[in-house]
């Protein structure tokens, strides 16, 4: 697992809602698909998956802060600026994480709580559920909260599967008390098969760790491009699909249509490469890891045999993940110690930024002051 001490930009969660293959449809002109071309490989087993992101006005409120301390001078401590940022977003080693559930039953919650709990069998930091001894239901929150409920809030009702990132889900500046900071949608209906793991990488974002396919020097060799002299196609459902030659849509072309209909910076922000900075903690690229979305062949220039690639999604925290949770959050004492001093000379310069709003400057002082108690 590459950790991260959370990196400055959220990516969105892939969520598996749909997966519609090319195969035996019919084509947008109504006709047989063709079969799959003896040179074509797998052209034909395309599959387009929907990729959610985290609700807009997050991503709005994330990008305008990110922007505003960017600009803020670092304190002389050999971090750059987005390093800085990162740093800002982390839980407090050894913190007691609250966490309350909108939707669903006493049942469910505790079957989630159950599996994220593993986390913090890695992680110095506690969850707490809320769980009353006398009736065994689960703490709750609501959209008419006044104060947050909890520092993960989650809902099931809401599109997607997404996360906020460690403490974006109670910056006044990203999130409010009425809303959810973690979204695992139609668990409350029927759980998928792969529930287990949706949950655990979702947690994964809650407490502070990125998608590992971003990390710098992932070896994600993505297929952006469509293949040469590719004409367009689409299926049924307007979806691009491999041209009667078997040339296939390059992964611009296919998620800049329905169903994700991404333009292409978006797809940059949640493919690419995150910048390589001391922003990033340790550790050599993962692909077992639970924080990696799970990518068909077709996407990769190298096919199977990229190194991103895996034959099935990740559903269970790897080795790398574990090592990592505890490297970003240690339980040793001097290692705390270490990284609240960094922490707390951030915090002060952020706490007395000219340029910031006093309300982040307020919330940054805040942090400081927990940091002394």
């Amino acid at each position: 697992m590459r950790t991260r001490t959370v990196a400055g930009l959220l990516v969105p969660s892939l969520l598996l809602l749909a997966s519609w293959a090319v195969q035996g449809r019919s084509s947008a002109s109504g006709k047989p698909a063709r079969e799959e071309p003896a040179n074509a490989g797998k052209t034909t087993q395309i599959k387009v998956r929907v990729l959610e992101g985290i609700p807009s006005q997050f991503q709005a409120r994330i990008e305008q802060q990110k922007r505003a301390l960017s600009k803020v001078v670092p304190p002389s401590v050999g971090l750059a600026p987005r390093a800085m940022l990162n740093l800002t977003k982390r839980w407090t080693n050894g913190q007691t994480l609250k966490i309350a559930f909108k939707g669903g039953d006493a049942n469910l919650h505790k079957r989630i709580a159950d599996v994220v709990s593993e986390w913090t069998r890695y992680a110095n930091l506690k969850f707490d559920f809320g769980v009353d001894p006398a009736t065994g239901q689960y703490r709750r929150w609501t959209p008419t909260d006044a104060e947050f409920a909890a520092e993960i809030r989650v809902s099931f009702n809401q599109p997607g599967y997404f996360s906020l990132v460690a403490r974006d889900s109670v910056d006044p500046q990203i999130a409010r008390p009425g809303e959810a900071s973690l979204n695992l949608e139609g668990f409350d209906k029927k759980l998928p098969s792969d529930w287990k793991g949706v949950a655990l990488h979702e947690f994964g974002h809650a407490i502070g760790f990125e998608h590992e396919h971003q990390g710098p020097g992932s070896m994600c060799d993505f297929r952006f491009d469509d293949d040469p002299g590719y004409v367009a196609a689409t299926d049924d459902f307007g979806q691009f699909v491999p041209d009667p030659a078997g040339r296939r849509p390059g992964l611009y072309t296919l998620l800049g249509g329905p169903p994700n209909n991404w333009p292409q910076a978006v797809v940059d922000h949640n493919l690419k490469d995150l910048p390589a900075t001391s922003a990033y903690s340790g550790g050599a690229f993962d692909k077992l890891s639970i924080m990696k979305y799970f990518f068909e062949d077709y996407m990769f220039i190298s096919g199977t045999a990229s190194p991103c690639y895996t034959d099935s999604e990740n559903v269970v925290i790897s080795t790398l993940d574990k090592i990592g949770a505890a490297r970003v959050y240690p339980r040793a004492l001097d290692a705390i110690a270490a990284d609240d001093q960094i922490r707390a000379k951030i915090f002060d310069v952020l706490s007395k930024a000219e340029t910031l709003p006093a309300t982040t400057k307020k919330h940054f002082n805040h942090l400081l002051d927990g940091l002394k108690h």
